[in-house]
């Protein structure tokens, strides 16, 4: 058979990484065989490009352009190829806004992760990235840093108080792990970035055409870059409106993204 797909995009949490925080033997050695197929892959991730997120990169396709920071940060192993930075008067607002909340907020570069008091909540979080979090007061890291990205880190119940913040010239887009179920995720990012357009931009950087290329995820966050391409795959324990929507795969701990990986690349038995 013929390969379907010249690239896969595969977000991480909820799709490549289960609940346990780690990926199966059986989604490397598909991805092992997709690329001996000759399909690129490209994670696309919200993760900061740092510890587990840059080496499931890495690991997955060492050539392949990923995509961190929901479409802000685009590298090809050592080299970045695209970095969009935040605004700083919205950056500002975030930042007071979650003092005046009491609200978790993180703030991202290009490779480091700022909080103004380490919790419980973010420390967790920190364990799961596999990288270290920096105390530090934030709004000195805006003086003194290029920020890609803030990001809450809530209670479920606290979610929609988080991101009410109106922020002219930015994204925001929500999301969940498996790996962190006592906690929700909204990340703010300049206007016009997304899993899609960095999407776009992957597929330019490879010469694939969109209408070639898979995608698979399971969250809202996902939707830029499932709408983009020409095989959009959702993960069957997804969001609701996802599984709606677009065709499905099995879910993170029956290695729906082995299934995805052996279509695109022709091998499906």
């Amino acid at each position: 058979m013929m390969r379907r797909a010249d690239m896969v995009l595969l977000d991480l949490d909820g799709t490549v990484i289960g609940p346990d925080g780690t990926v199966a033997r059986e989604v490397w050695e598909a991805a092992d065989r997709a690329r001996e197929a000759g399909v690129r892959i490209a994670v696309c991730t919200g993760r900061a490009a740092c510890g587990v997120a840059l080496e499931v990169a890495q690991r997955l396709d060492p050539g392949a352009p990923h995509i961190f920071h929901n479409g802000a940060l685009m590298l090809m192993g050592d080299e970045v190829l695209h970095c969009e930075e935040l605004p700083a008067e919205p950056l500002r607002a975030v930042v007071e806004h979650a003092r005046h909340h009491t609200l978790r907020v993180e703030l991202y570069t290009t490779h480091d992760i700022f909080v103004d008091g380490i919790c419980e909540r973010c420390a967790h979080h920190a364990e799961v990235l596999g990288q270290k979090v920096v105390e530090r007061d934030l709004m000195e890291v805006l003086r003194s840093e290029r920020v890609v990205r803030a990001h809450w880190i809530v209670a479920p119940e606290d979610i929609d108080r988080a991101i009410a913040l109106e922020l002219a010239g930015c994204e925001v887009g929500q999301a969940s792990s498996p790996a962190l179920p006592e906690s929700l995720f909204a990340s703010v990012t300049r206007r016009g970035v997304s899993k899609g357009s960095a999407a776009r931009r992957a597929a330019l950087r490879l010469g694939v055409d969109l209408r070639r290329t898979m995608a698979v995820g399971d969250s809202p966050g996902d939707l830029p870059m499932l709408d983009v391409v020409g095989l959009p795959r959702v993960m069957a324990d997804g969001h609701p409106e996802l599984v709606a929507r677009y065709a499905s795969v099995p879910g993170v701990d029956a290695h729906g993204a082995v299934r995805a990986l052996e279509e695109a690349a022709g091998l499906m038995r």
